[in-house]
């Protein structure tokens, strides 16, 4: 019997915590709208599955990328989403008069959590990755960076002011969300585009660049790469040097 990979298993962790948060928060809130009172301490519970669910979810997003090349931002987004899901229980239970400043630094891991979930999902849609696509995702990277650092501004900076602040702010949103529209949907045409071909005929024609050829073989390094390059642009290596074989020769 095969034995789930790490990535399968942390979903599966996520779905059902998931669907245990919500469930519970459902239950309380039909409860309350029923006139069934929980006092304090069913208010933090309530406060407490809905969080766990909310980041959840934010971390089955993150989650997406694990098995892919660009799995360090999964990565990342999850340590993010846990440490920000810690802090936002011990603000539910703590019984002390909470800070400006330790709000700061709740809003501040949920606009991380956000940046890194958005950016885990749009690296998890775009399969086939050619220079346009790249170029795309390198731009939504980028733009998610500038907007998690302007995020910051109004949160940190109490004094700051300025006209062009917000027009300048929802112009790098604005941008973000295109490139992270864009990108997949490109990539879902040109996969489709491509030729449809079975697994089997796949494994074929990639296995055919291991055997030796009248030459000799080939550098086993040189066929790692090719396939390399080709799974990271979601296409077979047939696929990959199919454009360079059609090229005119000068």
């Amino acid at each position: 019997m095969k034995q789930k990979s790490l990535g399968p298993r942390i979903r599966r962790v996520f779905l059902w915590t998931m669907i245990g948060s919500f469930c519970l928060a459902a239950a309380a809130g039909i409860f309350v709208l029923i006139g069934v009172s929980f006092g304090e301490t069913g208010a933090r519970v309530l406060a407490t599955t809905s969080t766990v669910g909310a980041f959840s979810l934010a971390m089955l997003c993150c989650g997406a990328v694990f098995s892919r090349p660009s799995r360090m931002v999964g990565v990342a987004g999850v340590a993010v989403c846990l440490l920000t899901l810690a802090w936002s229980i011990f603000m539910i239970w703590s019984e002390v008069e909470h800070a400006w400043s330790t709000f700061q630094v709740l809003l501040s891991g949920i606009t991380l959590t956000v940046a890194f979930s958005f950016a885990s999902l749009v690296l998890a849609s775009a399969t086939a990755r050619d220079k346009l696509i790249r170029g795309l995702l390198w731009s939504c990277l980028g733009l998610i960076a500038v907007g998690v650092s302007l995020t910051m501004v109004p949160i940190w900076d109490e004094g700051w002011e300025g006209e062009l602040f917000p027009r300048a702010y929802g112009i790098v949103l604005i941008l973000a969300v295109l490139c992270g529209v864009v990108a997949p949907l490109l990539s879902s045409l040109r996969k489709r585009g491509a030729p449809h071909q079975s697994e089997d005929q796949r494994g074929v024609r990639d296995d055919a660049w291991a055997v030796p050829t009248e030459g000799g073989a080939l550098d086993p390094a040189l066929v790692a790469a090719l396939r390399q390059e080709a799974a990271t642009r979601g296409i077979t290596v047939a696929q990959l040097v199919d454009p360079l074989l059609r090229s005119p020769r000068t």
